[in-house]
């Protein structure tokens, strides 16, 4: 799969795809899914493996012709808590969802899906797809992306009374990570638990991504938990 192509939370939190300069917010609608392995999965010849990844890869390809399917690509964690991801642009929560359950590997119970909505930067995919219809040989040239997911951290009820403004500096700091051009999308999710957020760093060391994270103020207080994975995505897909 490597070779794929492409809790409601405060207002303040999460504003992540403004503009630095004009502080203009300039948001899209996403809807994230993450592929997790099927804890009923069995195993699988390696013939009919391969016959499942060929449905699956091509279902991949006829989402992104359809239009829909803006990014993909697989985690590679060690051990493996999340597959990989797809990034829908879809009508609405329930739609995303019943197209995702509709990938080979889901209906074979091989992977499972969580769907959430993701306030993401605009043009995720716009790249990408303008570059490939000019060029359809254009190099998918994937790489490695640390992935940050956000969660309430162990510190979230305890700061209640100063969480406003721990989570105002979070802002700032990414908005400062985006500026100093590490960041390649990032925003809030909407998801039923203490899943916060999801920062996509540019192809740069995951050292450097936990270093950085470390530093973030939110993090330091432990407002919020950061839980590392690697992304692998095609170049052009990200905006920033």
């Amino acid at each position: 799969m490597k070779r794929v192509l492409l809790s409601i939370i405060p207002a303040a939190l999460f504003l992540y795809a403004q503009d630095p300069v004009a502080r203009k917010p300039a948001t899209a609608r996403y809807y994230v899914v993450f592929i997790r392995p099927d804890p009923s999965r069995k195993g699988l010849s390696k013939a009919d493996g391969d016959r499942l990844q060929s449905a699956h890869m091509a279902n991949i390809q006829q989402m992104g012709r359809d239009g829909v399917l803006m990014a993909a690509g697989p985690f590679d964690d060690k051990p493996v808590t999340i597959s990989g991801i797809f990034l829908f642009t879809m009508s609405s929560l329930e739609s995303a969802q019943a197209l995702a359950e509709r990938d080979p590997t889901v209906l074979a119970h091989r992977n499972t899906v969580d769907v959430h909505a993701w306030q993401g930067p605009p043009g995720i995919g716009v790249e990408y797809l303008r570059l490939h219809k000019q060029g359809p040989n254009t190099p998918e040239n994937m790489q490695s992306h640390p992935l940050c997911l956000l969660y309430h951290g162990t510190a979230w009820d305890e700061k209640q009374s100063t969480r406003e403004q721990i989570l105002t500096a979070h802002e700032r700091y990414v908005d400062r990570l985006h500026s100093l051009g590490k960041l390649g999308a990032a925003g809030a999710i909407e998801a039923p638990d203490d899943l916060l957020g999801m920062v996509i760093f540019k192809p740069i060391p995951l050292e450097e991504a936990h270093r950085l994270m470390r530093d973030d103020p939110a993090v330091q207080a432990g407002v919020l938990r950061a839980d590392f994975h690697a992304w692998w995505s095609s170049d052009h897909v990200l905006p920033w």
